[in-house]
């Protein structure tokens, strides 16, 4: 039974079985609030500390840690720690001694599932089947050929109820011909045909628009350490790196959960 449990069971206790005990309770509860106000007052500290270093702060999740002393502090997919008085940063994977399991990686994993969750997927090419159990996000460049090998096979991995969702990664960055290309396939009427043209190396006829997602998608693959493509992040927050068979794909996201 975990504290806060045992402590809500000697209330209950107090309350009902010995009603003169009830200021006992009381304090108990006030305990109770003020740890809670406490940690809250703490992490407001933490978040002003963090938007001095980090402008992107704003939009960091702070939680204890299982290190007593340091919180996580998770910013999109980047984890790191900072101790309680908000005086230091860590940056590195902490392992479990015992276990030897990476703890770091875990807050990772947690991290990656919830800023995948909240990315807007009008701004994403999605292919999905009308029925599936999984979602696979792919960082993609239509000029990779493992990433053609796997666009290649959509049918197949749909047909095993996985749905895929297109980001946009052009290796070569700004201002290159495959950043170009990841552009019209944007600006076309009909994308799905449009990623599936630029991948078997047809051109794209579109005109260029204003407002492409392109340039949020590198920066977000950049964020997540993407160094090559295709790079996918399963349903579950884990990186798959590299192009694989519908089948094994299948199996892998499987044996995430």
């Amino acid at each position: 039974m975990n504290d806060i449990k045992r402590k809500l069971l000697y209330i209950f206790l107090l309350l009902h079985i010995h009603p003169i005990f009830a200021d006992e309770a009381s304090i108990a509860v006030n305990l109770e609030t003020s740890q809670i106000n406490e940690i809250q007052e703490s992490k407001s500290k933490l978040l002003k500390v963090l938007l001095d270093v980090f402008p992107e702060g704003n939009d960091a999740k702070i939680s204890e840690s299982s290190i007593q002393g340091l919180y996580t502090i998770s910013i999109g997919s980047q984890v790191f720690y900072m101790s309680q008085n908000g005086k230091f940063i860590l940056q590195g994977d902490i392992y479990d001694a015992k276990t030897g399991t990476n703890l770091t990686e875990q807050d990772r994993i947690s991290a990656r599932k919830d800023f995948l969750n909240q990315l807007n997927e009008e701004e994403m090419v999605i292919f999905a089947p009308d029925e599936f159990q999984h979602t696979i996000t792919v960082f993609t460049d239509v000029d990779c050929g493992y990433c053609r090998k796997f666009h290649s096979e959509i049918d197949e991995v749909m047909d095993l109820g996985i749905r895929v969702r297109y980001l946009f990664f052009p290796r070569t960055g700004p201002d290159t011909e495959s950043w170009e290309k990841a552009e019209k396939v944007w600006c076309s009427q009909d994308r799905h045909s449009a990623i599936t043209r630029a991948k078997q190396g047809k051109i794209l006829r579109a005109k260029n628009c204003s407002d492409t997602p392109v340039q949020k998608h590198y920066s977000l693959g950049q964020m997540f350490k993407v160094q090559g493509t295709p790079t996918m992040v399963s349903d579950k927050g884990k990186i798959i790196i590299g192009y694989l068979p519908a089948d094994v794909l299948k199996a892998r996201m499987e044996s995430d959960l």
